[in-house]
């Protein structure tokens, strides 16, 4: 008799709907039941003695993913996916304050979120986030779909020189350097931190 073994995984780098399509037919083609499936968390039935832990770590990291083993390491992917969610919605609600909301969608406090968050990778929700609308800001500028002020109104800014402070203090550069560079270096969400 088979003995089967059901577990839930934290997956880093899940960000969108295309990640679910990949992890659900990478794991399947290796034995794998998918019980649930959502970004950054997955439930998994498998043969205990045809597929091991090792295998389906393997299967991940073909397609950059990783599996997290660290609670501390899996809420900030949490903390992550909920902020890459918010950049890739536009325009960014200014009424509530990201402290506010984070503490809202993931259920905890933010003085818990954040310190976990810094002690995990080395940098602060709030430095996180700004590293997230420039390299948006970037994708912005490059489609020349808006000028300046209109990016820093749907990335959330209150005017365009905070904005462009930020974008300098990043890049080393202004955001019409940028717009002037014939190969604009960009960085898939996903691998900021």
């Amino acid at each position: 008799m088979a003995t089967y073994e059901i577990r839930e995984l934290f997956i880093k780098n899940m960000i969108c709907s295309r990640c679910l399509k990949v992890i659900r037919q990478d794991l399947e083609s290796i034995g794998v039941e998918i019980l649930e499936l959502r970004l950054g968390k997955i439930r998994i039935k498998y043969r205990k003695h045809q597929v091991t832990l090792v295998d389906i770590e393997e299967c991940l990291r073909l397609d950059d993913f990783e599996l997290v083993q660290d609670r501390g390491v899996a809420i900030s992917e949490e903390i992550k996916l909920v902020l890459i969610r918010i950049v890739n919605k536009l325009p960014i609600e200014r009424t509530n304050k990201l402290s506010d909301l984070l503490a809202v969608k993931l259920h905890r406090d933010y003085w818990t979120l954040s310190r976990t968050f810094s002690r995990t990778t080395g940098t602060t929700i709030e430095r996180y986030f700004i590293l997230l609308k420039v390299e948006k800001a970037k994708e912005l500028i490059e489609y020349d779909e808006m000028n300046f002020s209109e990016i820093a109104y749907e990335l959330g800014y209150h005017n365009l020189n905070h904005l462009s402070g930020q974008f300098k203090q990043v890049t080393g550069m202004s955001m019409s350097e940028y717009k002037r560079m014939n190969e604009k270096p960009r960085q898939p969400l996903d691998k900021i931190l």
